[in-house]
């Protein structure tokens, strides 16, 4: 059964093929700890991981001190392309890596979209699941015994 790691990863592989020009992504919790990536292979997820977990703590640091608002998005341009950090929920932040000839407009909209997905998948993943309702009758019976509540595991565990 595939779990919440193998969900964000279906998702950011959906990202990179979604536009030609997307190299890699990632999500990285707030912490700087890498929870899912789509990165090219040799990447150091590690250091990636922290240091986009630095950069949105600094932009969201920076546009409280000028007072410009809540922190939408970072992104950088290099000679050969953008690195994009959005927030996905309170959990952690999505980056993306593109080439130079990326329509900003188009990745700023499959990005948003892409954070949506996980903030949905995290919560899902994280929202107990509620337990069967029993009936008196029920719940005077054995454990086992026709009819008797059926004992379930939390957390899918």
């Amino acid at each position: 059964m595939p779990g919440l790691k193998d969900d964000l990863q279906a998702s950011l592989i959906r990202l990179n093929q979604s536009a030609p020009e997307i190299r890699a992504s990632a999500f990285v919790s707030l912490d700087g700890l890498m929870l899912a990536s789509a990165l090219p292979p040799g990447t150091n997820e590690d250091a990636i991981a922290a240091m986009s977990a630095t950069v949105l703590a600094l932009g969201e640091r920076t546009t409280r001190e000028f007072a410009i608002g809540a922190l939408n998005q970072v992104y950088f341009k290099g000679a050969d392309g953008y690195i994009l950090l959005q927030g996905a929920g309170d959990d952690g932040v999505l980056v993306v890596v593109t080439d130079g000839t990326a329509k900003l407009g188009v990745l700023f909209l499959l990005i948003m979209r892409t954070s949506g997905e996980i903030r949905q998948l995290v919560k899902q993943a994280i929202m107990p699941r509620s337990a069967p309702i029993t009936t008196p009758a029920q719940q005077s019976r054995p454990p086992g015994a026709p009819g008797a509540p059926q004992q379930t595991v939390p957390w899918g565990s």
